[in-house]
C-alpha cells in the first residue's frame, strides 16, 4: 500500500479536528445533563459518563491530528 502523501495527510488531520470539535459537543452536551436536577439520578450519572468518554474520544482526535501533521501515521510508531 502506498503511503499517504503530505496533503493527504493534512485533509486527515483537519477531519480529526471536525470530529474532535464534534466529541466536545457531545461532551458539553453530556456535561449539562448530568447537571440537569430535572433528570433522573440514573441519567445524570450515565451523562456524565458519556461525557467523560466524549472527552477522551476528543483528546484522541487531536493526538491523530497532531501525528499526521508531523507526517506520521498515527499508531504507526508503536
Amino acid at each position: 500500500m502506498a503511503r499517504m502523501s503530505r496533503r493527504e495527510m493534512n485533509e486527515l488531520a483537519e477531519d480529526r479536528e471536525k470530529c474532535a470539535a464534534r466529541c466536545d459537543r457531545n461532551a458539553q452536551s453530556g456535561r449539562e445533563a448530568a447537571a440537569d436536577p430535572s433528570n433522573s439520578a440514573t441519567t445524570r450519572a450515565q451523562a456524565a459518563a458519556a461525557a467523560r468518554f466524549a472527552e477522551g474520544h476528543a483528546q484522541e482526535y487531536r493526538e491523530e491530528a497532531e501525528a499526521l501533521r508531523d507526517g506520521r501515521i498515527p499508531g504507526e510508531d508503536w
